[in-house]
């Protein structure tokens, strides 16, 4: 490299070098660029000359180039630039001029042995600006980078030497925020973007950078338009613009594509605000009635809706961005609102003693096989209206006899719900969902109560109002409740004394008005046996025949109880002149229901006597009440406490568990047989069945918790089915049904000398009992006074055994003295036969006799 002054000069005078010439000879000349043509022309002899410095006579000498050459041409001795400009950067784009120098080399050629070597040293002046090869560019920058982080940017290119080459480069926008945040590196041969600060996407997410480049010459680039998009980071989740969303829809919404809730949710990132949303429910597809667009939001009914199958939906929707990294959830409440969609239902629970075998609750038609001499107004069995639809639609539900064919008779039940209508002939109750069947008047075969058929309607007051029907069959069944009758209230009949034995002598009838063909089958018999050695009766058509002769008349029998320790305390005497057996002192059958004992009969003609046993069964009657136990599980008063409030939390989960809660357990025995001592059970207040199912057995469940007031109060008494006169208890059960949460605002607490329940809410009951010892010595007196009367009453009993016993003695002493006496003396064998006929049909009670002849036993069964 030349120095400044040199480069003056030879910038107006080429300047030459030469050497010593023998067989070579080297010229070198140095020029700038962009010189004119008529500066590019060199006198060869006078560069030897000048290389030399002799006088050498190199004039003399003819010049030729070697070869031919696109730059040069020689007219000798004159060698010419052969362009019309020297452009130092077209003829050395090929070399890397950075680092080189830029020449062009021939050789020349003369008539002697030595030739020349030309070499033209070009010289690089500035004249060429930087630029960009393309004046916009686009580059992404991610948010929250590092400080002093670099982003590569493309350079600048300038084709002048290193000496006039891109010396630095520079923003020219006048945005003071870009100097703040950018700034520009030259590094080598490389250009930087380096970050003075961390970038935030949500604040700017753009930025338009102008660069330009600047030589050492000074000349200026093309402006470089840099684009900066700054990418988002995913650092905000979504966010729903409500923290709950509540919405309330009719259960009969259509399936379509309108929405009945839309979710929304924004996300605080600047470029990832897509956000798809998705359900999170427990309820598998299948079930789940509802879905959500997974870019909207919207939420759509998926399948049809039932309240009553599920009056709420509780479920959650996610919103998450594209790549899933963030989300969040927001809850949704989704209420069905109850539309009357349900029709009211009839359930039909007939006691097992009227219920037919074929009956079957599904059935379209309900049998029911009643007596007609059931008991006026006696309960047969309960209605009970269900109806699905929420009590806030069906305030009011009726149930009335919508028919009841033939009428003929009025019908023969009705329905007591224990409201009554101003109008008696409308059979309808509102309000009420548990109804009593019951007889509602003497039924009467004979008149006509065969078969009835009834139509039940259930009704509701919903808009629109719906309804149901059931069809009951009831049949009436014939009993033998008629009593024959004879034709004619006096028969009169004569003959001779000489009348043969087993000659008819006449003919009574009488009829039997019951419908059954069992029932007005007729049998006759004697009202007595004073005469029946006399006269006989053919018990199926009436006839009397004779049946004996006058003598046997006159044979004496007597009849005694056979002595023995039974026989003591039996409420039986015995006529010993015609064996009637008399009732001498009051019959429970509930102490002792059945009697046997030995009869003796004594011929005292042939002096012959037989034995015969007599069986005696005691008929119930209904003369004992319904009594409550006095066990610790059935006490008068019962505390019963429900947790209410975790009941109502687990009913949608386990609906059938918690809705029917067991109360309690009542229990009442009643020592009649048979109907006398069956048992049903009541409350005192029919209201107490719009909450509480009181079942034949005693049990009394909850079973609807809607609009219930706690404490809630419930009186029980019992009611056997006797005949003709149902008892009732004397006493009745009390249940206080309290709020486990608050005890105070029971009318007894905890200390309270009766039985205290409480139920969980899992629905088992736990007893707690609490037994009071206050009356212990009050109990003890009792006892006391109760032993001293036993002892009186075995002390009475024995002085009196004693008594009856001397009475015996002597009329049985005084009768074998009649005997004998009567022995001596004749009979008169003109006889009139007076019989009082007792006629009973075939099924009525007869007081059948067996009669073994073998041995003179006899067995009698009576009844009494």
């Amino acid at each position: 490299m030349i120095n400044s002054y040199y480069l003056i000069i030879l910038f107006y005078f080429p300047n030459v070098l030469t050497y010593d010439c023998r067989e070579i000879c080297n010229l070198t000349v140095y020029v700038y660029e962009n010189l004119s043509n008529d500066q590019l022309q060199w006198n060869i002899i006078d560069l030897l000359y000048n290389r030399t410095l002799t006088s050498f006579p190199f004039e003399h000498y003819q010049y030729s180039l070697s070869n031919p050459s696109d730059y040069f041409e020689i007219e000798s001795p004159i060698l010419k630039f052969r362009l019309s400009e020297l452009d130092r950067e077209k003829i050395c784009s090929k070399i890397v001029y950075h680092d080189h120098e830029c020449s062009l080399q021939l050789q020349i050629f003369t008539q002697t042995s030595f030739f020349i070597i030309f070499k033209l040293i070009i010289l690089d002046i500035n004249d060429w600006k930087p630029y960009f090869k393309d004046d916009h560019i686009h580059i992404n920058i991610r948010e929250n980078l590092p400080i002093n982080y670099r982003v590569q940017l493309p350079i600048a290119y300038d084709h002048d030497s290193t000496e006039y080459n891109v010396d630095y480069y520079k923003f020219i926008n006048d945005d003071p925020v870009i100097q703040q945040l950018f700034q520009l590196e030259k590094f080598h041969d490389e250009l930087r973007l380096k970050l003075l600060k961390q970038l935030d996407c949500e604040k700017t997410n753009h930025y338009q950078l102008e660069i330009i480049a600047i030589d050492k010459g000074g000349l200026e680039s093309n402006v470089l338009h840099v684009n900066v998009t700054i990418d988002d980071l995913n650092e905000f989740q979504p966010r729903f613009k409500q923290r709950l969303y509540h919405t309330h829809i009719p259960e009969h919404t259509p399936i379509s594509n309108t929405s009945i809730l839309n979710v929304i949710a924004t996300d605080d990132d600047c470029y990832d605000k897509i956000i798809h949303y998705s359900l999170l429910r427990d309820i598998s597809n299948d079930v789940f009635p509802f879905e959500i667009d997974k870019y909207t939001g919207s939420i759509y009914v998926l399948h049809e809706l039932d309240y009553e199958k599920m009056s709420s939906y509780r479920f959650r929707v996610k919103a998450s961005n594209l790549d899933q990294i963030t989300s969040s959830i927001v809850p949704v409440v989704i209420d069905i609102i109850d539309i009357n969609d349900n029709q009211p239902l009839i359930q039909i629970n007939i006691l097992n003693d009227y219920k037919s075998i074929n009956s079957n609750e599904d059935n379209e038609e309900f049998m029911i096989n009643i007596k007609e001499n059931i008991q006026f107004g006696q309960v047969i069995g309960t209605l009970i209206i269900r109806d699905n639809d929420s009590i806030m639609i069906n305030r009011k539900i009726s149930l009335k006899i919508l028919s009841c064919w033939p009428t003929k008779n009025s019908c023969p039940i009705e329905l007591d719900s224990g409201i009554r209508n101003s109008d008696e002939n409308e059979k309808t109750s509102i309000g009420s969902t548990n109804y009593l069947i019951r007889t509602s008047r003497q039924l009467d075969t004979e008149m006509g109560d065969d078969q009835y058929t009834i139509i039940l309607e259930a009704r509701d007051y919903g808009d629109p109002p719906l309804s149901s029907q059931r069809r009951l069959l009831v049949l009436i069944h014939d009993q033998n409740d008629c009593t024959p009758k004879f034709t004619q209230s006096n028969y009169q009949f004569h003959f001779s004394e000489s009348t043969p034995v087993g000659f008819s002598i006449g003919h009574v009838n009488a009829v039997d008005r019951d419908l059954s063909p069992s029932f007005h089958r007729i049998q006759y018999k004697l009202a007595d046996n004073e005469n029946n050695h006399i006269i006989e009766i053919n018990s199926n058509n009436g006839s009397q025949v004779s049946a004996d002769s006058c003598l046997s008349s006159s044979i004496p029998i007597s009849y005694h109880l056979v002595k023995d320790k039974a026989s003591a305390t039996l409420p039986f005497s015995i006529d010993s002149r015609n064996g009637i057996i008399i009732v001498v002192r009051e019959l429970d059958r509930e102490r002792k229901a059945f009697f046997q004992f030995f009869v003796d009969s004594f011929n005292h003609k042939t002096h012959q006597a037989s034995q015969t046993e007599i069986q005696i069964n005691i008929l119930d009657e209904n003369d004992h009440y319904p009594m409550f136990d006095n066990s610790i599980d059935n006490a008068r008063e019962q505390y019963i406490y429900i947790n209410k409030s975790l009941s109502s939390k687990y009913s949608h989960e386990k609906n059938s568990i918690i809705n029917n809660i067991l109360i309690a357990h009542i229990s009442a025995t009643d020592p009649d047989e048979g109907s006398n001592g069956l048992i049903n059970y009541y409350f005192t207040n029919n209201e107490n069945y719009a909450f509480f199912h009181l079942y034949s057995n005693g049990s009394i469940v909850l079973y609807n918790q809607n609009n219930l007031q706690l404490p809630y109060r419930l009186e029980v008494y019992a009611r056997d089915q006797g005949s003709p006169v149902p008892l009732n208890s004397k006493e009745s059960v009390v249940i206080y049904v309290c709020d486990a949460l608050k005890r105070n605002e029971c009318p007894s607490d905890e200390s309270s000398e009766h039985q205290q329940w409480l139920l969980g809410f899992n629905g088992k009951n736990q007893i707690k009992t609490d037994r009071v010892t206050a009356n212990f010595y009050l109990g003890s007196i009792f006892i006391m006074i109760s032993i001293l009367l036993f002892i009186v009453i075995i002390i009475v009993c024995i002085v009196w055994n004693l008594i009856i016993k001397g009475q015996i003695k002597g009329k049985h002493d005084h009768l074998h003295g009649n005997l004998s006496k009567l022995s001596t003396e004749s009979y008169n064998c003109r006889t009139e036969a007076r019989k009082n006929l007792i006629v009973s049909d075939s099924l009525g009670d007869s007081s059948p006799t067996m009669t073994s002849i073998d041995g003179n036993h006899r067995l009698k069964s009576v009844a009494v």
